[in-house]
């Protein structure tokens, strides 16, 4: 079992030996007000979702929250992890923080979540099994990255954007960022191909996520980045019958994981 949870959905996988059990996403409608604002919807698709009573092998739920940072590993501390988000987050929230070994790039990936969110989260998965969201990605997109030249990566999940450049399959760039208007998110994308010169009529935009084709946000998009185009699944992640009608790469993030 996989889940991706966060303040603008969750997102679920279940396989056994004979096939896929279930692949389910429910869609969370978070504010600046943080777990506050969607802490009933949330417990109720804990509540209700009969899955994650049963047992698996491997059970394993990933964290989408915007506070994360990357950490080279000679400058890493992992006993006071909240040093690394003082300029980053308010203070007086209470928070749980974690972290990761990215063995690719040197370094950790450090992040913070809302104690009420991961406290929730650990009810139902134990705490050396809950992770953050972007590792994921970082290990996906640097498989996938070409070994010359540069790659741009976008995930969204509802208004959230995680965006990433390789170069020559090195990590360059990755931030997080939330966007209320698809000016914002056209913005926050293009910054980082200005960041690095790069031309967006040249470079590819590999997008994933909760984005459709026919929107007001792919379409705006589509006017200053081309080409543009969709990640492959992972091999073994297949999509059954039922699910065909939503674009494959709206899984992409679960099915790294």
């Amino acid at each position: 079992m996989r889940m991706v949870v966060g303040l603008h959905g969750v997102s679920l996988v279940a396989k056994n030996d004979s096939g896929m059990l279930a692949l389910k996403s429910w869609q969370l409608l978070g504010t600046e007000q943080g777990f506050q604002s969607i802490e009933s919807a949330l417990r109720q698709v804990f509540g209700s979702e009969r899955l994650l009573e049963l047992s698996f092998n491997s059970k394993l739920c990933a964290l989408s929250s915007a506070a994360s940072t990357l950490v080279p590993r000679r400058l890493f501390d992992p006993h006071n992890l909240e040093q690394y988000f003082k300029l980053l987050l308010r203070a007086g929230e209470e928070r749980t923080y974690g972290y990761e070994k990215l063995e690719a790039f040197d370094c950790y990936l450090v992040w913070a979540a809302e104690t009420s969110l991961t406290r929730l989260c650990g009810q139902y998965f134990p705490s050396e099994n809950i992770h953050h969201l972007a590792a994921s990605l970082l290990r996906a997109y640097h498989a996938m990255a070409p070994i010359d030249g540069y790659a741009v990566y976008a995930n969204l999940r509802g208004q959230q954007v995680q965006v990433f450049v390789f170069e020559r399959r090195n990590l360059v760039f990755f931030n997080t960022f939330n966007f209320a208007k698809p000016a914002d998110l056209l913005y926050y994308i293009l910054l980082a191909y200005k960041q690095f010169d790069l031309d967006p009529l040249v470079i590819p935009l590999t997008l994933s996520g909760t984005l459709e084709e026919d929107s007001d946000i792919f379409r705006l998009l589509l006017r200053y980045v081309r080409p543009m185009r969709f990640p492959p699944l992972p091999t073994g992640f297949q999509v059954p019958d039922g699910a065909k009608s939503i674009p494959a790469h709206y899984w992409f993030d679960l099915a790294s994981v």
